[in-house]
């Protein structure tokens, strides 16, 4: 028999919580996990997720979470992830992304099997839309 330790919203923050208590020696569990797995929009409709743990161990399991809430885990070192403004990696990527859209359009625009010239040069036209659409940003972001 297990008692309810905490609730929580969201399917990723209930299992991060059980995971925490777990790595203290503690043996929780998310008990509507099933549940969600069928139809996630039931978790708001039975009051979200219950993590449980055994009753010889709630105490201790309340405890940590208390700290977690209190904030008593968090560090002071900066986040890994990049700044709103500095995501030099996305923008490339967002970037090859968009430059080989052509070829895809190309494909379906039946470019390859066409003589025509307005179909034959349709991925080059739309190759200069996107680099201007993308490359007119990334250049303003760039020089700002």
């Amino acid at each position: 028999m297990s008692v309810e330790i905490g609730r929580f919203h969201d399917l990723h923050e209930a299992e991060l919580a059980a995971a925490l208590l777990r790595s203290a020696g503690i043996r929780a569990e998310v008990a509507d996990h099933p549940l969600i797995g069928i139809d996630p929009p039931l978790q708001r409709a039975v009051g979200g997720l219950r993590v449980m743990a055994p009753p010889d161990q709630a105490a201790d399991a309340r405890a940590i979470l208390a700290r977690v809430q209190a904030g008593e885990f968090v560090s002071d070192e900066p986040d890994d992830r990049p700044a709103a403004g500095d995501a030099p990696a996305r923008d490339a990527g967002l970037a090859l992304g968009v430059l080989a859209a052509p070829w895809a359009a190309a494909g379906m625009l039946g470019a390859r099997r066409s003589v025509s010239p307005r179909r034959r040069y349709a991925p080059l036209a739309i190759l200069l839309l996107v680099a201007v659409l993308v490359g007119l940003p990334l250049l303003l972001r760039i020089m700002a």
